[in-house]
């Protein structure tokens, strides 16, 4: 029979908060990505639209603008 997990003491939540706070994307440029990203989903619809296969617009529009909202506003929260 195995033993039940042991959870880690009450004096530990200080610091189990400075690691969830560290957890963040401020050290990594994931939300730069993201917003390059944003604009090269768009910039493939435009290419696919001149060659003729605008249909295509109705996925690629919609994720290329949400990943650039997303991650603009993410953008400018963590300013």
């Amino acid at each position: 029979m195995r033993n039940p997990p042991v959870m880690p003491p009450a004096r530990d939540e200080a610091e189990r908060w400075r690691r969830l706070e560290g957890q963040d994307f401020e050290m990594t440029h994931y939300w730069h990505f993201v917003f390059v990203g944003g604009w090269l989903v768009l910039a493939i619809f435009g290419v696919l639209a001149a060659m003729g296969l605008p249909g295509s617009g109705l996925v690629l529009v919609s994720i290329g603008i949400g990943m650039i909202l997303g991650s603009g506003i993410q953008l400018l929260v963590a300013r």
